[in-house]
């Protein structure tokens, strides 16, 4: 009988165990974010939709971040990156106070959810063998 994992065809993102739970976290707490700025905009409380978007967004921190759970899987953290950077766009849109705007940054951003779980998964690895996986990819020209 096949594996879970044989018969998920999405891009394995090779990740330590406890890369895998921090990453899962991070994303409760963006869904978190999303419903806050859901809850906002019938109010037009902008400067919520603000804070929360910007808890998403981009940041050196945050790309370091994606570099490093992605270093295993071709093109994650450029996915990655491109979700944060489309959260710092919500909170653009609320500075502005543009309610259209805010919603068309927000279905961007959850397109760039649904596009990254469709076409990647977790795949939990001993911390000595993803450390050695960071070894061989800084080795590589």
């Amino acid at each position: 009988m096949m594996t879970l994992n044989q018969m998920d065809r999405r891009i394995p993102v090779p990740l330590s165990a406890h890369m895998a739970l921090h990453q899962k976290a991070n994303m409760r707490a963006y869904l978190e974010a999303v419903q806050a700025i859901i809850a906002a905009l019938p109010g037009k409380d902008f400067a919520a939709v603000s804070h929360a978007a910007s808890s998403m967004g981009f940041s050196a921190a945050t790309a370091q971040m994606c570099r490093k759970m992605g270093a295993g899987a071709q093109g994650f953290a450029e996915q990655a990156i491109g979700f944060h950077r489309s959260a710092s766009a919500i909170a653009a849109a609320a500075q502005n106070r543009n309610t259209q705007a805010v919603l068309q940054r927000l279905g961007d951003t959850l397109r760039q959810c649904t596009t990254c779980h469709t076409t990647y998964r977790q795949q939990v690895v001993t911390d000595p063998a993803f450390q050695r996986l960071l070894e061989r990819l800084q080795a590589s020209p």
